[in-house]
C-alpha cells in the first residue's frame, strides 16, 4: 500500500463493512445492532480463513505465460498481426473531431490486439517499405511502415465501396438478395462530393485509414514474427498524420503513408547458476504451538464480533470502542495529501492495530460530533518514502461511537461460535482443525514462492516494457477491487482512487515486487521450453472444461480462443511448478518468533 492511496488501511489495518458496521445509517444508529443476527453473521466468516489464503496464493503466483511469442501464422507462413482493435481506436479517435473543436487533442497510443486468420487480399502490400530499429531499453522494437501510393490508391477504391454501403444514398443501392442483404460489389457509385456529404469526410477518411491498415500491417508484422510478444503491438503514429497521405481532391491519396509500430520482443534470459541444482528455503508459518495461540486469538475474536454493540452518548472514544469516523490530513504548507479523505471509516480499537505511534492517544477522548486537529510525524523508517519522517495535520471526527456487551460464555451459543457445534470446547477444537488447515494452505504458497523465487534469481534479463506495464495494471486493479470488496473504502473513494497519478505512484511504491513477479514469469517460460515439456490433448482439454464449466457457473461470458490460450497457460504453468518440486532442494526454516 502507498500513503495516498490506502492511507487508512496502512494506519489501522483494519477490516470495514460497509453495510454491517454498527450504527451505520442514520436514525438506526440509535437502535442496537440485533445480537443474534450478529451471531449468524460472524458464523458464516470463518470460511474465509480459507479463501484468504488461496486468493494471495493466485496473486503470488505469477501470470505465467501472459507473453509467450506469437508464431501464428496464416497458410502462406506469413505472420498476421490482430488489426481490428487497432482501427477501432484510429475510428474513435478520429471520430472526436468536430467543427466546434478543430484543434487537435493529444493522441494516446493505439494498441493493436487481434489476429487475422487470412492472409491480405490486397496483392500490392508487398511493395510496401518496412524499416526495423535496434532493440531499444526494455525490450521494444519499432517498425516504419512507408505505405506507397498504389496500394493507397487501393484502400481508396475499397472505403469508396464501404462508404457507399454505408450510407444507403436513394439510387444507388445494390440489389437485395433473397434474405433482405445487399451485394456491396454491385452498389452503384454515387458521385464523391454526394458520397462525402452523406457519410462525412472524417468517416471516410477512417475507412481509407482501416483498409491501408488491414492490408498492410500482416505484412509488415513479418519483419518480427518469431521474436514479438503477443498483444504487445501499439501503432504510436498519430491518425492526424496518417489520414494527411489522403489530402487529395475529394480525398484522394496524394503522398505516401507513413506509420511506426512499437512492440516488445522476447527477452534473451542468460541463467546466472546451474536451475538443475537449485536451492530454496522458506519460513514455516506455525506449528502446532501456534495454532494453539492462533486459535485462542480466534475464538477471542468471534466471541467480540458476537458482542451485542450499544451506542454510546455519555463519554470519548477509548480502548475497546468500534467508531465511525471522518479522517483527513494536510502537509505543513495547508495541502490535503492526496487520496487520504475518508468518511464513514469503521474503526474497531480493540482489533485495529494502529501503525502510526501517537495516533492512538490522540483520538481517545472524542466524543460524538466532536473533531480534533492533531500533528503527528511519520517515523524515519515509515514504508512510505513520501511522507517518511514528515510532519502532517490530522484531523479525525468521531461520527458515531459503540461500546460492546459480550455474550456470556455457555454451550448455548457453541454453534454462533462454529456451526454445528454442542459445547463451547467443542467449537474450539474446530476452530483449530480449521486453523492447522489454513496453515497447511499457507505453508504449501510459501513453499511455491520459495521455488519461484529461486528460480527467478537464477534468471538474468532484461523485463519488456509491455510485461511491466501490464502487470502494473492488473495488480493496481486488483488491489481496488479488494479495497472494495473488503469495505475498507466506500465506493466514491475507491473510484477517486482509479487515475493515472495514483497508478502510478503506487506502481512506484511495489516496483520491486512486480519486476520479481515479472522475472519469475519469464524465467517460468524460459524453463519450459529448454526443458522441453509438452502438453497432451488430453491435459489441455481437461484443463478447458474446467474453466468453461467455472465461467458458465457464474454466468461470465468468455472468448474461446482466449480460453484456449488460458487453459494452456494454467497446464504449463502447472507442469513448470511440478518440474520444480521435483529438482529444487528445499530446506524448511522455523516459524519466525511471535510475541505472547
Amino acid at each position: 500500500f502507498f500513503f495516498s492511496s490506502w492511507f487508512c488501511v496502512i494506519l489501522f489495518c483494519s477490516d470495514f463493512d460497509g453495510t454491517n458496521h454498527p450504527g451505520g445509517g442514520g436514525p438506526e444508529a440509535a437502535r442496537d445492532i440485533d445480537e443474534k443476527k450478529t451471531r449468524q453473521s460472524t458464523t458464516r466468516s470463518l470460511p474465509l480463513l480459507f479463501t484468504f489464503f488461496e486468493r494471495n496464493r493466485a496473486l503470488i503466483r505469477p501470470k505465467m505465460f501472459a507473453h509467450k511469442t506469437t508464431t501464428t501464422s496464416s497458410s502462406s507462413g506469413a505472420f498476421t498481426p490482430h488489426v481490428q482493435k487497432g482501427v477501432a481506436a484510429v475510428r474513435r479517435v478520429l471520430e472526436k473531431k468536430t467543427s466546434r473543436s478543430p484543434r487537435v487533442k493529444p493522441h494516446r497510443s493505439m494498441t493493436i490486439t487481434n489476429m487475422a486468420t487470412t492472409p491480405p487480399a490486397n496483392s500490392a502490400v508487398s511493395d510496401i517499405r518496412v524499416e526495423k530499429s535496434e532493440v531499444k531499453p526494455g525490450c521494444v522494437v519499432e517498425l516504419s511502415v512507408v505505405v506507397p501510393m498504389d496500394v493507397l490508391a487501393i484502400s481508396y477504391e475499397n472505403a469508396i465501396d464501404e462508404a457507399t454501403a454505408q450510407a444507403n444514398i436513394p439510387g444507388f443501392e445494390a440489389p437485395k438478395k433473397k434474405d433482405g442483404s445487399r451485394k456491396k460489389k454491385d452498389t452503384k457509385k454515387p458521385p464523391m462530393n454526394m458520397l462525402l456529404n452523406a457519410v462525412g469526410k472524417d468517416q471516410f477518411l477512417l475507412l481509407c485509414i482501416e483498409d491501408a491498415l488491414t492490408s498492410t500491417m500482416p505484412q509488415a508484422m513479418q519483419f518480427v514474427a518469431k521474436e514479438a510478444i503477443q498483444d504487445s503491438e501499439t501503432i504510436t503514429t498519430t491518425p492526424r498524420q496518417m489520414v494527411e497521405a489522403f489530402g487529395g481532391p475529394e480525398c484522394t491519396p496524394s503522398k505516401e503513408m507513413e506509420y511506426t509500430v512499437k512492440m516488445c520482443i522476447q527477452p534473451t534470459v542468460q541463467w546466472t547458476k546451474d536451475i538443475d541444482n537449485l536451492e530454496a528455503t522458506y519460513v514455516s508459518p506455525g506449528n502446532d504451538e501456534t495454532d494453539k495461540r492462533d486459535t485462542e486469538t480466534m475464538f477471542q475474536n468471534r466471541l467480540r464480533d458476537m458482542a451485542t454493540m450499544r451506542v454510546v452518548e455519555d463519554r470519548g472514544l477509548e480502548q475497546g470502542d468500534v467508531a465511525v469516523i471522518d479522517i483527513n490530513a494536510m502537509d505543513t504548507s495547508g495541502n490535503s495529501l492526496p487520496g487520504i479523505e475518508t468518511k464513514g471509516f469503521r474503526l474497531d480499537t480493540e482489533e485495529t492495530d494502529l501503525k502510526l505511534p501517537g495516533l492512538m492517544e490522540e483520538i481517545v477522548g472524542i466524543k460524538v460530533g466532536e473533531e480534533k486537529d492533531f500533528n503527528l510525524t511519520f517515523p524515519e523508517d515509515w514504508s512510505i518514502k513520501s511522507v517518511a519522517g514528515k510532519t502532517a495535520m490530522f484531523t479525525v471526527k468521531v461520527n458515531e461511537l459503540f461500546s460492546r456487551e459480550m455474550p456470556e460464555l455457555s454451550d448455548d451459543i457453541a454453534d454462533d461460535i462454529f456451526a454445528g457445534s454442542k459445547t463451547v470446547e467443542e467449537a474450539k477444537a474446530q476452530i483449530l482443525e480449521a486453523q492447522k488447515m489454513s496453515r497447511e494452505v499457507e505453508e504449501a504458497m510459501l513453499k511455491d514462492q520459495a521455488l519461484l523465487d529461486a528460480l527467478a534469481a537464477a534468471c538474468s534479463c532484461e523485463i519488456p516494457e509491455s510485461m511491466l506495464k501490464e502487470q502494473s495494471e492488473n495488480m493496481f486493479g486488483e488491489h481496488l477491487t479488494e479495497m472494495q470488496m473488503e469495505g475498507k473504502m466506500s465506493m466514491k473513494a475507491i473510484q477517486s482512487l482509479a487515475s493515472e497519478e495514483n497508478m502510478n505512484k503506487f506502481v512506484e511504491e511495489r516496483k520491486d515486487e512486480i519486476e520479481l513477479i515479472c522475472k519469475r514469469t519469464i524465467a517460468c517460460e524460459t524453463l519450459f521450453t529448454e526443458k522441453n515439456m509438452v502438453i497432451t490433448q488430453g491435459e489441455l482439454s481437461d484443463e478447458l472444461k474446467r474453466q468453461v464449466k467455472d465461467f458458465e457457473a457464474q454466468g461470465i461470458e468468455y472468448e474461446e480462443d482466449r480460453m484456449i490460450q488460458n487453459a494452456r497457460g494454467a497446464v504449463e504453468a502447472a507442469k513448470t511448478m511440478q518440474w520444480l518440486k521435483d529438482n529444487v532442494k528445499l530446506t524448511e526454516l522455523p516459524p519466525l518468533e511471535r510475541p505472547a
